[in-house]
């Protein structure tokens, strides 16, 4: 492959955190083309990547005003950047990438990493998801490929759009790490801290699990109300805030847990049909999970036997549960055996082959 052939990835995440970013930048990279991943710039920490960065800014920050002026960044970056193939991670880059790449006539991939237009930030904003809605009803047929997530995500998008995305999932890259079980049992949540991701269960089922310990790792919204329910509660000798960690230490502390917890809500169908990236973390630290009666969630759960879909969202109902499962340690030690076999199938090495075949065949003419 021509080494000179250039793709640039747009996103507003933290690419210090988003490890989907990361693996996807990675994988052009290994497979011969010069790669950027261009980013806010304040999300930008101290580390370094093999793929080049570059940072916008912008003087608004959480506004409409801020996705209006980002992407009419992301139009003036690509009209005056070499690129070969342009890359709209989520919505939210997507009108700037597809206008960007209608001027230099070049192809465009959109990875939706989430129903963006069914979160529940958009709950209650009639407007602002009329105009999101429209402006992937727009321009997602401009892409000339197109990644999502999850089944649910991926058929939502067909029946809306007539679109037919790739489904790519987000599996984590395989680690070889030894860590030993925490002797006391251990609970762990990772990720945003967002209204709907189970936050709020997770403090309130410590109150029926004296012995056990909570570790919430990341940051978000509405860390200042879990704290303060976490105090109101007098829980705070046992559960743990870390703040946002790398990828390597966030693992490193996973596999101490004992348990992994994905408890989102049913807030539209942007949950609905989530499969979120920290339940392919625990299953790549070999940790049993406890998800969401929510369909890709179990499905994937129920399909590889590696942890418990929640009957009930009752905090003491749920704990009682949760505890019957770790009680019973031939059906723990059986789940582990199972997470050691879904571990070697859930890869990035093997999801990533749907990528590869995208990028060999980007320059092919449709």
């Amino acid at each position: 492959m021509n080494s000179k052939k250039v793709v640039r990835l747009y996103t507003t995440s933290n690419i210090s955190t988003d490890q989907r970013v990361q693996r996807t930048a990675n994988t052009w990279l290994k497979n011969g083309y010069q790669t950027t991943v261009i980013c806010r710039r304040q999300t930008i920490k101290e580390k370094t990547f093999d793929f080049n960065i570059e940072k916008l800014s912008c003087f608004f920050k959480k506004s409409p005003l801020f996705y209006f002026f980002y992407n009419l960044k992301v139009i003036v970056n690509i009209t005056f950047s070499k690129v070969s193939v342009i890359y709209a991670n989520d919505l939210d880059t997507l009108v700037g990438c597809s206008i960007g790449a209608i001027i230099r006539f070049k192809p465009l991939i959109y990875d939706s990493h989430e129903l963006f237009t069914e979160i529940p930030e958009l709950i209650g904003h009639p407007i602002k998801k009329f105009i999101w809605k429209m402006s992937e009803a727009i321009f997602i047929k401009r892409a000339r490929y197109i990644i999502t997530v999850s089944e649910g995500v991926s058929k939502e998008l067909k029946k809306r759009y007539g679109v037919n995305p790739i489904v790519i999932r987000n599996v984590s890259a395989k680690v070889n790490t030894e860590a030993f079980k925490d002797k006391q049992p251990t609970l762990i949540y990772q990720g945003s801290l967002n209204v709907g991701r189970g936050i709020e269960l997770a403090i309130d089922m410590m109150e029926y699990l004296p012995c056990y310990h909570l570790i919430i790792a990341g940051s978000g919204d509405i860390e200042i109300e879990l704290r303060k329910r976490m105090l109101e509660k007098k829980l705070f000798d046992r559960i743990e805030f870390t703040g946002v960690l790398d990828a390597d230490n966030l693992h490193i502390l996973t596999c101490k847990a004992w348990i992994g917890l994905s408890l989102e809500e049913d807030l539209g169908l942007n949950y609905r049909y989530a499969l979120p990236n920290k339940i392919f973390d625990y299953v790549a630290a070999s940790v049993p999970v406890l998800v969401s009666n929510l369909p890709d969630m179990s499905n994937l759960v129920n399909e590889y036997q590696i942890g418990l879909v929640a009957p009930t969202r009752n905090p003491k109902e749920l704990a009682d549960f949760l505890t019957d499962f770790i009680d019973d340690k031939q059906k723990y030690d059986q789940t582990l055996a199972n997470l050691s076999n879904a571990a070697n199938k859930l890869t990035w090495s093997k999801e990533s082959e749907k990528l590869i075949e995208i990028i060999k065949s980007i320059n092919k003419p449709n």
